[in-house]
């Protein structure tokens, strides 16, 4: 990205004020998209694909409470009943890999879990500071800082960063141009113009996809009481973003009649 951003002229953002008041908040968010990646890839070594990446896209729950915390965009009591249908669900399929599969299963739900969390404070974080940023100073900002706190986990687990294998630097370039660059960036970019709910739902069909490939490449079939735990889960996340979409129409109808109403008022006025 910051390549991108030298061929586009963005780099002079440097020594703007923004990203001299904000560089400790965007380290930071670098910082917490690490701890989201190095959670969720911990957890795919100790659950299935499909319970991992189910459980990481209940982000946007935590983002719609952090909206409620940070932003001061309270819930209404649906999304309330939408996080609790959530929660059950991901009882219920932490539940089914402790007593089905084992503990190690258990805290690999437990460890996606967490990465959701993450996951849902990053976003936070880049609605309220990418904007105003050339977004390729923003994600150059954040990923070189995700990168330098993940180095020190890394040899701590004993695990070689250095890699030269062709077909391993293949992958990490694929990595890093679908996933990151295309997928990332155009979430943080998307930060900048809509809620952060909105970008956080953006996923929800990565399940699916995700139990599809699993299935296919790596053998895992999700069990039924599996497919219950993931149809509770993404029923919990539709209420909520059903109800937050309902409230946004709700603000824009109540602004459309407020106009409406000014609109009238001056014509009367005038005559």
């Amino acid at each position: 990205m910051a390549s991108v951003g030298a061929a586009r002229g963005d780099l002079k953002a440097f020594r703007g004020p923004q990203i001299k008041a904000t560089w400790f908040w965007l380290a930071a968010i670098g910082i917490v998209l690490s701890l989201h990646f190095s959670t969720w890839f911990t957890s795919l070594f100790m659950t299935t694909v499909a319970a991992s990446v189910v459980l990481v896209n209940t982000s946007p729950i935590f983002t719609a409470i952090f909206s409620t915390l940070v932003l001061g965009e309270s819930l209404r009591r649906k999304s309330w009943v939408g996080v609790l249908v959530a929660v059950g669900g991901a009882i219920l399929l932490a539940w089914n890999d402790l007593i089905g599969v084992g503990f190690g299963a258990f805290t690999g739900d437990a460890l996606a879990l967490l990465s959701a969390f993450f996951l849902a404070i990053y976003f936070i974080g880049g609605r309220r500071y990418a904007e105003g940023l050339p977004i390729t100073v923003y994600t150059s900002v954040v990923y070189l800082s995700a990168a330098v706190a993940t180095l020190p986990l890394c040899l701590a687990m004993g695990l070689n960063v250095l890699v030269f294998d062709p077909r391993e630097v293949v992958i990490f370039l694929a990595l890093a141009i679908f996933p990151t660059a295309l997928g990332h960036s155009v979430n943080n970019y998307l930060l900048t113009l809509v809620p952060a709910y909105v970008v956080s739902s953006a996923v929800l069909g990565e399940p699916i996809g995700a139990t599809l490939l699993a299935a296919v490449f790596l053998g895992e079939i999700p069990s039924e009481l599996t497919l219950i735990g993931f149809g509770v889960i993404l029923l919990g996340i539709a209420l909520v973003l059903a109800d937050i979409a309902s409230k946004e129409r709700s603000k824009g109808l109540a602004l459309d009649d407020t106009n409406r109403t000014k609109s009238h008022s001056f014509g009367g006025d005038s005559n």
